[in-house]
């Protein structure tokens, strides 16, 4: 049946509308659509530089790829961290931003470290280690966290002891500790053990860092610049950590992982647990001047691309056993 004129006319309007909002979505979808390509290439653009800045190459494209979906995942991460705007620390992109959260621990967090009770790990990798062929590490993994508080404590007792500060060798512990597993697996207290039982430790320069396990050194590891007599594991808590800190930096484990994969300043008081996966040195304490929020000084051993210059403070009369277990596992070495 035909439309009448009138009929016609009456329709008008609503066929005008029709199409008017048809191209109005249209234009919104492309609008969108533009938007969404322009902020793949602002983020592509920004993850080009964040290799360029971390030297950072991938084998495959498709590889890339993935990276880049991870870098723009913890970007996004660490920006809606930052705006909330209730923190008392910021988060920044690192070494680290192209890793998932669980890359990020199976790479940098060790397996086995000592429990809460103490009961785990106290003598640790006895049968476990392999002197008879040199083991590689790949060379963006670091679990030898253990060596390096190991070396760290050390050279601070000599430092406070003798005046000298002199740059001690983890690669001598990492090589030659028969307790623990080089690169792989260690226990600091275990590295105090030992150095007592080879009558100490040599220099960085002597016996330089290589990221990997080689044979060990017998005559580099004769060639002692600094010695112990004992070390002391101290009691569990906050206040224990504190007295002990007081007189001398002190070799703690903690758990490592969520927000702290991208610390990049001020006072960590975010969510961890107690389960603890990395060594690091507790070398002070003090209070925020604007806050007054109390906190450790803690050196970890990540370079100083990470936190402040390789070091984060941390929320200190947390609970007895410290944020993230700092006060749980601690031990010092005696000259």
């Amino acid at each position: 049946m035909a439309l009448s004129s009138a009929g016609a006319t009456s329709w008008l309007p609503l066929i005008l509308l029709a199409t008017c909002c048809l191209m109005v979505a249209v234009a919104a979808a492309a609008d969108a659509s533009a938007s969404g390509v322009a902020g793949d290439n602002l983020m592509m653009g920004r993850f080009l530089r964040w290799q360029a800045a971390y030297g950072r190459s991938y084998p495959t494209e498709e590889e890339r790829r993935l990276r880049f979906e991870v870098y723009r995942r913890n970007v996004e991460h660490i920006e809606a961290t930052n705006r909330a705007g209730n923190l008392t620390y910021t988060l920044g992109e690192n070494q680290f931003a192209d890793l998932t959260e669980e890359e990020f621990l199976d790479m940098y967090a060790m397996k086995g470290m000592p429990s809460s009770s103490g009961g785990l790990r106290r003598d640790a990798g006895r049968k476990q280690a392999n002197l008879s062929a040199a083991v590689d590490a790949p060379p963006n993994v670091d679990w030898s966290c253990w060596a390096f508080v190991t070396a760290a404590t050390i050279e601070s007792i000599t430092k406070i002891k003798t005046g000298k500060l002199v740059s001690l060798s983890e690669q001598e512990l990492i090589d030659c500790d028969p307790y623990d597993g080089g690169c792989n697996l260690g226990y600091f207290v275990n590295g105090y053990k030992w150095v007592i039982q080879n009558g100490g430790l040599t220099t960085e320069a002597n016996y330089p860092y290589q990221a990997r396990r080689n044979y060990c050194s017998r005559s580099k590891a004769s060639q002692h610049a600094a010695r112990i007599s004992d070390y002391v594991q101290v009691p569990a808590g906050e206040g224990n950590l504190q007295q002990a800190v007081a007189q001398q930096p002190v070799a703690a484990a903690i758990e490592m992982g969520g927000s702290l994969q991208f610390y990049s300043g001020g006072v960590f008081s975010g969510q961890c647990g107690t389960r603890m996966n990395h060594a690091i040195t507790v070398v002070g304490y003090g209070a925020d001047a604007s806050s007054g929020l109390k906190y450790w000084i803690v050196k970890n051993s990540w370079g100083q691309s990470w936190g402040e210059r390789g070091f984060f403070r941390i929320r200190r009369d947390f609970t007895r056993s410290g944020l993230c277990g700092i006060a749980l596992d601690l031990a010092y070495p005696v000259v």
